[in-house]
């Protein structure tokens, strides 16, 4: 946690971010921290889908949003894009990775410890 000050990351989209291998997806994310809470587990990354990322059902035991910055990302059925606003709660089943033609930028809330597993259909 900071002193007081905020944490300002600018220029998202153009950040580097190292790959990342999630039990959940068929390829590599790229993934990085953008804010870690130890007292409350909080965690906060910037999260990019590569086109085509195929994704199993799964969950997690802490809530969880997603805002969209870029790109299109398939939610539970639906496709949505940058400007989208998804919130997750704590042990539902869901879905969510990039379409088959475009690649995803993300910033995703973790309101407590990640984890995840994967939920058989």
């Amino acid at each position: 946690m900071s002193d007081g000050e905020p944490i300002i990351v600018e220029g998202l989209g153009g950040l580097d971010l190292p790959e990342s291998q999630p039990s959940v997806y068929d390829q590599p994310i790229g993934l990085r921290p953008l804010y870690l809470d130890s007292e409350s587990g909080t965690e906060h990354y910037l999260v990019r889908y590569p086109p085509g990322l195929v994704a199993r059902r799964h969950r997690h035991s802490v809530a969880h949003t997603i805002v969209v910055l870029e790109g299109d990302l398939a939610v539970n059925g639906r496709v949505v894009g940058p400007g989208t606003f998804c919130h997750f709660p704590a042990g539902e089943p869901m879905h969510h990775s990039s379409t088959s033609d475009v690649s995803c930028l993300l910033v995703v809330i973790f309101h407590g410890p990640f984890d995840v597993e994967p939920v058989e259909d």
